[in-house]
C-alpha cells in the first residue's frame, strides 16, 4: 500500500496498490506524482514500472521503463547521471561532467551539467547545460573535494497546464519554462536588489551546517576543529536570488528566497507566479522545515495546503500541512 487520503485531517480513508509483481503492485514504491486534473503517477523500486491510477484507486495503465535500458541508450548517460521521474512517464537525465582541478581556498560552481528530457522512445529533447552546486575547497585536499556552501545550485520542477519543465539558475532571478519538446515557453524574471549576507547571518548559517554535519559522523579536516574549518570558508557579499523551485497542482510557480530578516542562512520566503508566468506577490511565516526533494521544496502544494516533512525534538520524522488561503489572483 503506497497512498492514503484523510477525509477529515490525519484521518485515513483509503489506500492505492498493495505488496507485489503484477499490476498496480509495488515491491517499494521509488516516487509519487500529481498528473492534472485527476491522476496519481506511482514509480516502483529502480523506476521499474509506471502506475497510473485515478482519484478512487483504479488502475488506469502502466508502463515499464528500466533506467538500465535508458543508460544503454542514452548517449552519456550512466550510472552517475541523475535520473529524475516526470509526471507523463518519462525522465529527467542529467549528465553530471567529471570536476576539473578546483582552485583551492577558493568557490567554485560544479561544471555544467546536461539536462535532457527523455520519453519512452528514448528520444531525448535537450534543456541546456546548467552548472551544478557552488563549493568551497579548502587550501588542503580533503577526502570529501568540495564542501557546498549555501544553496546555490540549479534548480527545476515541474508542473502546470499544459506539463512544463522550470529551469533555473541560482545566480540570476531568469526562470525559463520548456515544454516538454524542449522548447522554450517563456522567460520569467523578476527585478529584486541583493540581500547582503551578514556576517552574523553567515555565522548562523555555518552553525547550521556543523549540526548536518556531526549528524552524519563526518569527520573534519585532519589536524582541525569544525570551528577552524568554517572559520576560512568565505562569505559571500549577497545571497542568489532563486533558492528552489515547487509547481504546485494549479499551475502556480512557486519560487523560493531569502528576504533581508533571513535568520541563520535560511531562505524564508515564497515568490508566487501564476501560470501566465505573472509575479503575484510573496508568501511568508512557513516555518523552516526538512523538506523533500533535496531538502529546499516543500512534498506536496495544492490549492488548499501545503506538505512538509519536519524533524520533531526526538529527531524523528512527521508530515505537517499548513493551510494556503486564495483569493482571486492565486495564493
Amino acid at each position: 500500500m503506497i497512498w492514503a487520503s484523510g477525509a477529515l485531517p490525519g484521518e485515513l480513508s483509503s489506500t492505492i496498490g498493495r505488496r507485489g509483481e503484477g499490476p498496480g503492485e509495488f515491491t517499494q514504491p521509488e516516487a509519487l506524482h500529481y498528473l492534472a486534473p485527476d491522476t496519481l503517477v506511482v514509480w516502483d523500486h529502480w523506476y521499474t514500472a509506471t502506475s497510473y491510477f485515478d482519484t478512487g484507486g483504479e488502475l488506469l495503465e502502466e508502463r515499464r521503463f528500466y533506467i538500465q535500458e535508458l543508460m544503454d541508450q542514452v548517449p552519456g548517460a550512466n550510472d552517475e547521471s541523475g535520473f529524475h521521474p516526470l509526471p507523463d512517464g518519462s525522465f529527467m537525465v542529467v549528465d553530471r561532467p567529471p570536476p576539473g582541478e578546483p582552485r583551492r581556498g577558493s568557490l567554485v560552481r560544479d561544471p555544467a551539467a546536461h539536462y535532457m528530457r527523455v520519453d519512452s522512445t528514448w528520444s531525448v529533447r535537450s534543456l541546456g547545460h546548467w552548472e551544478g552546486w557552488e563549493q568551497w575547497y579548502p587550501e588542503e585536499e580533503w577526502e570529501f573535494g568540495g564542501f557546498p556552501t549555501l544553496m546555490v545550485n540549479t534548480s527545476f520542477a515541474v508542473g502546470g497546464s499544459p506539463l512544463s519543465i522550470y529551469m533555473a539558475d541560482a545566480e540570476r532571478y531568469e526562470i525559463r519554462q520548456f515544454s516538454l519538446d524542449g522548447e522554450l515557453v517563456r522567460i520569467i524574471r523578476r527585478t529584486v536588489a541583493p540581500v547582503p549576507v551578514t556576517p552574523e547571518a553567515h555565522r548562523a548559517w555555518q552553525g547550521f551546517l556543523s549540526r548536518q554535519i556531526l549528524s552524519g559522523d563526518i569527520e573534519p579536516h585532519p589536524g582541525k576543529t569544525w570551528e577552524e574549518f568554517f572559520a576560512e570558508v568565505p562569505r559571500r557579499e549577497s545571497y542568489p536570488p532563486v533558492a528552489g523551485l515547487f509547481a504546485d497542482t494549479e499551475g502556480y510557480l512557486w519560487v523560493r528566497e531569502w528576504s533581508a530578516e533571513a535568520v541563520g542562512g535560511i531562505p524564508d520566503q515564497w515568490s508566487i507566479f501564476g501560470p501566465d508566468g505573472r509575479w503575484l506577490g510573496v508568501v511568508r511565516g512557513v516555518p523552516d522545515y526538512f523538506a523533500c526533494r533535496w531538502h529546499v521544496v516543500p512534498c506536496w502544494i495544492d490549492r488548499d495546503i501545503l506538505l512538509t516533512i519536519r524533524l520533531d525534538e526526538l529527531g524523528v520524522e512527521r508530515v505537517e500541512g499548513y493551510r494556503i488561503r486564495r483569493g482571486d489572483g492565486g495564493p
